[in-house]
């Protein structure tokens, strides 16, 4: 874990950092973000001592960094930065290995983890004996994160690897990161300006204003819950709807459903769908517990007013649950051609209804959005 505790950052009269403190979690992808000069950048090279603070401290697993050897604390880390900062001097294998000779590991270890990452980024071995500049810029970056990755440290560090990239190489390099990332559970601190980027990469997201941390949390709570007006400007009204995974059933659902009991009468139960102007109930047990749909169309008989509803619900019906996203419920609705589909919780209570209309008032709400 990394701990950053009320540090600060001043140059003579200019505050770049006040007072931040928060911690970043073991084998996490962190995203650092906000406008340029809110102190993100100047926040990263903290961690492995290219700049000190003015005032706080940073722990990383309980050590103080001021006690720590900088050239030892940098060597544990990865670092990734815009212009891949590979020498051009020296071959892609060279540039690749250099950290790994310094600390003396062995050749025939260098040679294996060498091939390893190279495998792990994509990118085939003949690439070994070229030179930087006889690669793209992708290439380049990928041979930086390769570099980053093949001591097996516990910390990497990325500062805007992709913002140099054209648009089709960045979002590849960021599908190979989540990829690597996926394999290794890595504790990642990533600085970005691009909050599509952020939204895609992090576990957690730190976003900054003119030097202040203004929250941070999960990408999901604040694409949904802006800490304050800077946030929802920077983030963007609209942006969830660039990341439809986020939006759950939950978020759009009709919390209270009219509902019945198995053991009503049809007639009471199609006298509550006249008051209510529904054409179905949900039916459940004492305890909220799903049973089935009573729909109306389903009543055909003049005999049924005086039965059980038990007698003439739809057990077998579609569901979702509260957690599932937008997507799979459009899928779903799509599939289904239901009027209303059932949500349930982790324990099959009812909890929520979602309809047609509830849905398309959802879908349309990015358009009503913009003409705001």
């Amino acid at each position: 874990m990394i701990e950053i505790k009320k540090v600060s950052k001043a140059y003579k009269n200019n505050v770049v950092l006040k007072d931040i403190s928060f911690k970043i979690d073991t084998g996490k992808f962190t995203v650092l973000i906000g406008e340029s000069g809110c102190g993100k950048t100047t926040l990263l090279k903290m961690i492995n001592k290219l700049i000190m603070p003015t005032k706080g401290d940073i722990f990383i697993d309980g050590k103080n960094i001021k006690d720590l050897d900088e050239i030892k604390l940098r060597r544990s880390m990865g670092y990734v930065i815009q212009q891949t900062g590979l020498f051009p001097h020296l071959s892609v294998r060279e540039n690749i290995t250099i950290i790994p000779k310094v600390l003396k590991i062995p050749l025939e270890k260098i040679e294996e983890d060498t091939l390893k990452m190279m495998d792990m980024i994509g990118l085939d071995e003949s690439l070994l004996d070229r030179f930087p500049n006889e690669l793209s810029g992708g290439q380049q970056q990928r041979i930086g994160i390769a570099r980053a990755f093949i001591t097996n440290p516990d910390i990497v560090l990325m500062d805007e690897p992709f913002s140099a990239l054209d648009p089709m190489s960045r979002v590849s390099l960021q599908d190979e990161l989540l990829k690597l990332q996926d394999k290794l559970h890595k504790t990642i601190v990533f600085v970005t300006h691009d909050m599509d980027e952020a939204i895609k990469l992090a576990d957690k997201i730190a976003i900054f204003d003119n030097g202040e941390l203004v929250q941070y949390d999960i990408p999901e709570n604040i694409l949904k819950h802006p800490a304050n007006d800077f946030v929802k400007n920077f983030v963007g009204k609209k942006r969830i709807w660039t990341s439809p995974k986020y939006i759950k059933v939950e978020d759009i659902m009709i919390d209270k459903p009219v509902t019945c009991f198995p053991n009503y009468t049809v007639f009471y139960c199609l006298n509550k769908m006249k008051m209510m102007k529904v054409d179905s109930l949900m039916v459940i047990d004492e305890n909220k517990k799903f049973l089935g749909v009573l729909y109306a169309e389903s009543v055909t008989d003049k005999e049924s007013v005086n039965k059980k509803a038990a007698e003439y619900m739809l057990r077998d019906v579609p569901i979702v649950k509260k957690g599932d996203s937008i997507m799979t419920l459009a899928k779903l609705v799509t599939e289904s051609r239901l009027s209303n589909i059932p949500v349930l919780d982790g324990d099959n209570h009812l909890c929520g209804l979602i309809t047609r209309s509830s849905l398309i008032m959802a879908l349309s709400q990015q358009f009503l959005d913009e003409e705001e």
